[in-house]
């Protein structure tokens, strides 16, 4: 003869197998009860879009740089610091805030190796910068400071003129983003979408420049300033993101 379990012995079985009762009772006693619903599946949509404008650079960067050599390091460095003070003094009088700023850039003192693998020696270099819209004033200061040479030339676009690019353009490139979801939208048969994630991004790139960076050797004892010519940078507004189509 079969004995129907009682419900207090259900309990001490699963207790003793370590199994949550809670649940596992809710099992054993409600057996018809419907599973829980599952979350509808969304289909997510990955998708970028961009826009673009070419504008002329007016923003020039231009180092200059001093090199040393000597027995000892605290020998170089003083050297370096001797060049930097003087071409401070001529210059820093002449700055005007977003026509000519000077700032000094890199310095590196470090030992100078000979055959045998021994130091024989230290060299080390300096740099200034001056940088602004004043290309004329910039290139006619660089030449006066004659114990620095021209190390590198950069063209850019100011901030104020990059921010007001950007500005131009980023509403083109939502424009576009939207226009490519709602196409992508319609092609994969669904009936709109919604904004999962966005990013916006900017970046500037050169497409031309007065002088590539080249070696001091070259540049060695301008007598007359360094020529320039401003090119154009492309700006550039990235959006990317993923949509739900519903």
């Amino acid at each position: 003869m079969t004995t129907k379990p009682t419900p207090a012995l259900a309990l001490a079985c699963l207790l003793a197998i370590g199994l949550p009762w809670g649940s596992a009772l809710a099992q054993n006693l409600s057996p018809t009860s419907p599973p829980a619903a599952q979350a509808a599946p969304h289909q997510v949509l990955h998708l970028s879009a961009s826009a673009h404008t070419e504008v002329p650079q007016d923003w020039l960067v231009m180092t200059l740089a001093v090199q040393k050599e000597g027995l000892q390091a605290p020998a170089v460095q003083k050297q370096l610091n001797a060049v930097l003070s003087a071409a401070l003094a001529m210059a820093t009088p002449l700055a005007k805030p977003g026509a000519l700023d000077v700032s000094t850039g890199e310095m590196d003192v470090s030992p100078r190796y000979g055959r045998e693998g021994k130091i024989n020696g230290w060299s080390g270099s300096a740099q200034l910068v001056l940088q602004g819209r004043d290309a004329v004033q910039i290139a006619t200061l660089a030449a006066r400071l004659q114990e620095l040479t021209v190390a590198q030339i950069d063209w850019q676009l100011s901030p104020e003129q990059k921010i007001a690019a950007e500005s131009r353009i980023q509403a083109e490139a939502v424009s576009r983003f939207q226009s490519k979801a709602q196409a992508l939208t319609q092609q994969f048969g669904f009936a709109a979408y919604t904004l999962r994630e966005v990013r916006v991004n900017a970046q500037e790139a050169q497409e031309g420049s007065a002088m590539p960076r080249m070696a001091m050797a070259q540049m060695a004892a301008a007598p007359a300033p360094t020529p320039t010519l401003a090119g154009k940078s492309r700006v550039v507004v990235n959006i990317s993101g993923s949509i739900v189509l519903r």
